[in-house]
């Protein structure tokens, strides 16, 4: 029995067209002779329903997935969303509507074929074997420089500044909403993300510097600033987080990010931190046709999300985080990188 049939084998069957409101998904999967075996799987809006015969060639979404990308994500060179993102894995059919049962993560039936696809042990049927990695300090459990205070985190996404280090419209939005957060929590620490990459930041300085520096023009004082995760996209910054409510202790934590990019969010945490509450920021001031592009990327976007945890299972850190002590505040960044290397977006 193949990897996926057998994570599936849980869910009752179910012929298409049975459910409502559900879509069916077949995943074919190369082996490593280049064979392939395909599986069935129908999504609800709030949780898997079935397991469909793999052989169905009229399913809605046909997910198609080489042996070299899933070796790959089974040795831990590369993110699974970030196969998905970077188009290894060939979608076929009704793929963007994946983006509307996002809230199967949320289901049993769901979380459970997650977990075994996740509990699959090292190389079988090209699976990875555990998580890359915990934060550490110089090889030791990280301590940090100091806890998270009663109000808990709130944690401000990057969104991209120019070739000076000047915010977006953005970035700013989302910072300033943050800060008033911070204020408004007794407790309350505000955590900064994003280091480098094409899409928000071509300097040679990390953004939650150049958001650090904007923040203090805005006021902000340095018991409010308690740590920075130096994230290249939007699956790091959820496993990045989750490594710092380890470190803390902490079970509140409210992300902060724009409107267009909630409900993405909202899934990876749903994925590896279910807990956290998702702030999200509108921006009045931009323009309508730039809204609805963003829009539109992240509907894409988060379909291909929901595709890459279908395939590879959760999102997983590829290195242990170094943690390091800058401007008082904890600076979490990939071991052995001092500047994270370009990566797909997921």
């Amino acid at each position: 029995m193949d990897l996926f049939t057998a994570a599936l084998d849980h869910l009752p069957a179910t012929a298409p067209g049975q459910a409502d409101r559900a879509l069916s998904v077949q995943i074919v999967a190369e082996g490593p002779d280049g064979e392939r075996t395909c599986s069935g799987l129908v999504l609800g809006t709030s949780d898997a329903v079935g397991r469909g015969p793999g052989d169905v060639p009229a399913a809605d979404v046909r997910l198609e997935v080489p042996y070299d990308a899933r070796l790959d994500a089974a040795s831990g060179s590369t993110l699974g969303t970030g196969l998905v993102m970077s188009g290894r894995v060939r979608m076929e059919g009704d793929w963007p509507a994946l983006a509307a049962f996002r809230g199967a993560a949320r289901g049993a039936g769901l979380r459970a074929y997650l977990d075994r696809l996740a509990a699959a042990p090292p190389g079988a049927d090209g699976r990875p074997a555990t998580d890359g990695g915990r934060a550490t300090n110089n090889g030791r459990a990280a301590n940090g420089a100091g806890p998270a205070g009663a109000g808990g985190l709130v944690a401000v996404l990057a969104a991209p500044n120019d070739e000076h280090g000047e915010l977006s419209v953005m970035a700013r939005d989302r910072s300033r909403t943050a800060l008033d957060l911070v204020r408004s929590t007794p407790g309350a620490r505000l955590v900064l993300t994003g280091g480098f990459g094409a899409q928000f930041n071509t300097t040679d300085v990390p953004h939650w510097r150049h958001c650090a520096r904007w923040l203090r023009s805005q006021g902000m004082g340095p018991g409010e600033f308690a740590d920075c995760l130096e994230t290249r996209h939007s699956s790091d910054d959820v496993l990045f987080l989750r490594e710092l409510t380890r470190r803390h202790g902490t079970g509140r934590v409210t992300v902060v990010t724009s409107d267009y990019h909630a409900d993405r969010i909202r899934y990876l945490l749903d994925l590896v931190l279910p807990a956290a509450a998702v702030r999200a920021v509108v921006h009045p001031s931009l323009p309508p046709a730039q809204q609805a592009q963003l829009r539109g990327h992240d509907e894409a976007a988060l379909a291909k999300s929901v595709a890459a945890a279908l395939l590879f299972g959760p999102d997983r850190l590829l290195a242990p985080l170094r943690v390091t002590v800058e401007d008082g505040a904890a600076r979490y960044a990939p071991a052995g990188a001092e500047r994270p290397a370009a990566a797909p977006a997921p």
